[in-house]
């Protein structure tokens, strides 16, 4: 039942999601750790949760508000355990032996390993990912009409932000003052020649 913050008095909590790890969780506090603390914050009284922000971090920072923008989630706080396409290649075996005993670590240390934790989940969510061109997208199914109908309504910034990231990588990460003049400057050919290149390569 939906809760009336009109009447009444009502309490909740102020937490970073980074500090809410479970035994299921990577390293980390994530998405799917938020149902359990809801389950334990409405048998305490308590009425709503308030989160510092988790939109996508630079490379090498850790602090909720050096975000890159404020559309897009950070990998970092997506729940591995709860992604189909990681479930289907074997949950944590689609990590091999010497990543698994890396997972064992991240979550059994004193202070999270940024670092560590994404590159466990870049590797699954990789993995997940052509799982899903191949068994999704290809085929053209139920789930593969979703992700084009979210694509199509969001892509007033997820286009952009997309072209953004790949040429993050494309340059190693390098700051945008450090791309090639034409891609600097927005000419309109070459980010259109890039976004080819780049679906070209992904395709």
């Amino acid at each position: 039942m939906p809760r009336d913050f009109f009447r009444g008095r009502h309490a909740g909590l102020l937490v970073p999601l980074f500090s809410l790890t479970s035994r299921e969780s990577w390293g980390i506090g994530e998405i799917g750790d938020l149902p359990k603390l809801d389950r334990w914050m409405s048998q305490a009284g308590f009425s709503f949760i308030q989160l510092l922000p988790i939109n996508e971090m630079a490379v090498g920072q850790n602090s909720p508000y050096s975000a890159l923008t404020a559309m897009a989630i950070d990998p970092v706080f997506i729940s591995p355990a709860s992604v189909p396409e990681v479930r289907a290649l074997g949950g944590e075996d689609v990590l091999d032996r010497l990543e698994r005993q890396e997972l064992a670590r991240v979550r059994n240390a004193g202070a999270i390993d940024y670092a560590a934790v994404r590159r466990l989940k870049d590797r699954a969510l990789r993995a997940a990912f052509g799982y899903f061109l191949h068994e999704e997208w290809e085929k053209n199914t139920a789930r593969a009409r979703q992700l084009r109908l979210f694509a199509g309504r969001e892509r007033w910034w997820l286009d952009e932000y997309s072209l953004f990231r790949a040429l993050h990588a494309k340059y190693e990460g390098r700051g945008w003052r450090e791309w090639d003049a034409p891609l600097r400057g927005r000419v309109s050919a070459a980010l259109q020649a890039t976004r080819h290149e780049l679906a070209n390569e992904i395709l």
